[in-house]
Formats: C-alpha cells, sequence, structure tokens
C-alpha cells in the first residue's frame, strides 16, 4: 500500500471505515450475535474438545433441526426446603438416565469434602463469575451468604442438545427470574402435604437444630404464598404425600408436559 498514491490510500481508507462501520451497525442491530458466540465460547471452554471444528459442528447443528418446542423446554421443579425436591430428582436422572438430566450450577463457593467440580458444582473464582454474569452468561444467578450460584445458560443447552430434558432444581425466586427473562420452561410446584407434615418431615431428617428448622418452617410459608399467588409460573404442581404414589404423579404430570417421553406410570 506504500507504494499507492495518496489518493488511492484515502480511498481505500475510506472504503475500509464504511466497511467497519456497517459491521458496528448491524452488530448494534443484532446483539444475538454476540450472545451466541459467547455461549459457544462458555461452552468450548467447559468441555474443552479435542476436536473445535467437530465440536462447533455438533454445537451449532441445532439451528438446523426442528424440534418440538416442549421437547427443548427445560423442567425447572421447585418446593419449599424438605419436601423432597432432592429426592424425587436424583429417582428421575437415576430411573431415566437418557431421558433427563441435571443442570450443574456454577458457584462461588469452595468445594466441600467430597464435592466433585463439574458434579456437584462448577466450582470458579469470584472473578470467573462476574465475567460471566457480564456476558450475560447466565439464565438466573443469585447471591446467597457472600457466595454466588448460577444456572449457565451453556450447560442447559449442552443438555438439550443431547436430546435429554434438562433439569433445573431452584427456589421460587430463582424460577422467578428465569420466567421473566422470558425463557420457556415448565414449572412444577413440589408442595408438602401440610406445614405440620413439613415440620415432621425436617425433624426426622436430623440436619438441622430447631432454629433452622423454624427459618426453614416460615421460608417454606413464603414460597407457597407466592406458588398460590403466581399461578401464571407453576401451573403445574404435585403433593408429595406418598412418595411411591408422587412418582406416579410426577410421571403423569410429565408425560402430559412431554409426549416424546411415553414413560409407563
Amino acid at each position: 500500500m506504500d507504494n499507492l498514491d495518496t489518493e488511492l490510500k484515502s480511498y481505500y481508507l475510506k472504503v475500509k471505515d464504511e466497511i467497519k462501520k456497517e459491521h458496528v451497525e448491524y452488530l448494534s442491530h443484532h446483539p444475538e450475535i454476540r450472545e451466541l458466540l459467547n455461549d459457544f465460547l462458555s461452552s468450548l471452554l467447559l468441555e474443552k474438545p479435542s476436536n473445535v471444528y467437530t465440536y462447533a459442528q455438533e454445537y451449532f447443528s441445532f439451528l438446523n433441526q426442528e424440534k418440538e418446542i416442549k421437547s427443548e423446554k427445560p423442567l425447572i421443579i421447585a418446593g419449599p426446603s424438605g419436601v423432597g425436591k432432592g429426592t424425587l430428582v436424583k429417582w428421575l436422572i437415576n430411573t431415566y438416565p437418557d431421558k433427563f438430566q441435571m443442570s450443574v450450577s456454577y458457584t462461588t463457593r469452595k468445594p466441600r469434602e467430597g464435592e466433585v467440580h463439574a458434579r456437584e458444582y462448577y466450582f470458579v473464582t469470584k472473578e470467573e463469575f462476574m465475567q460471566e454474569v457480564a456476558k450475560n452468561s447466565f439464565l438466573e444467578y443469585c447471591e446467597v451468604h457472600g457466595n454466588f450460584y448460577g444456572t449457565h445458560k451453556g450447560v442447559v443447552r449442552q443438555i438439550i442438545e443431547r436430546n435429554k430434558i434438562c433439569i433445573l432444581e431452584i427456589d421460587v425466586q430463582g424460577a422467578q427470574k428465569i420466567y421473566d427473562s422470558g425463557v420457556g420452561c415448565n414449572y412444577v410446584f413440589l408442595k408438602p402435604p401440610s406445614i405440620d407434615a413439613l415440620k415432621q418431615r425436617l425433624n426426622i431428617r436430623g440436619t438441622d437444630n430447631e432454629e433452622a428448622i423454624l427459618i426453614r418452617l416460615k421460608n417454606a410459608e413464603i414460597e407457597l404464598k407466592f406458588f398460590e399467588d403466581n399461578s401464571n409460573i407453576f401451573t403445574n404442581s404435585v403433593v408429595n404425600d406418598s412418595l411411591e404414589k408422587t412418582k406416579k404423579d410426577l410421571l403423569t404430570l410429565l408425560n402430559g408436559l412431554y409426549p416424546q417421553l411415553h414413560i409407563e406410570v
């Protein structure tokens, strides 16, 4: 370019600036491009595949696939502490591993004894977590006792691409955030038969002292009130009275929400 005369140099620089301006303007009108690329980069760094080209081909293949909307919707299960969410979710995943998979959350807290990275949580630093927040990588996130927890879009997308139903076990505040984001999900609220029955379960569990149990019961009342006041979010509910009956009720409900399941009840 040094051999070109000044007028030609000026012309090429003008063309370059115009092209750059067009690119910037296009990106400003399509913010989903940055989100899509950020999600892909996060997923890539999470999985660290040996063949990046093959991984990218599989990752973006879902854009050309026509799937039933309901088959793509994550399943959100919420309910008071001690109501049995963890037991039912673990049973679903262990019994039907080809149909369901749990979304593993990100957290900034330190691993506890026996916890494994990418199994219980993706353990990251606060700086790494905030970088993901800045990239809008989380469906929802919150701070609890000084530590951050979040549901990563890339993790959810990976499960969907495996043709599995992604299960999110979160509290009602997290469910509210996801609902407000506009992401389509199926919401199921797990209810205790009564507050007294929930108190009995918490006492039998034996993991909390009396003060902690009272706090959990108070929070349970708040969550039940939230469920009653937000029927637009939690359009489905199951009462966990008898575990075996609850399993059948849940499967019946899921067969209706996800017709492709065909699980015998």
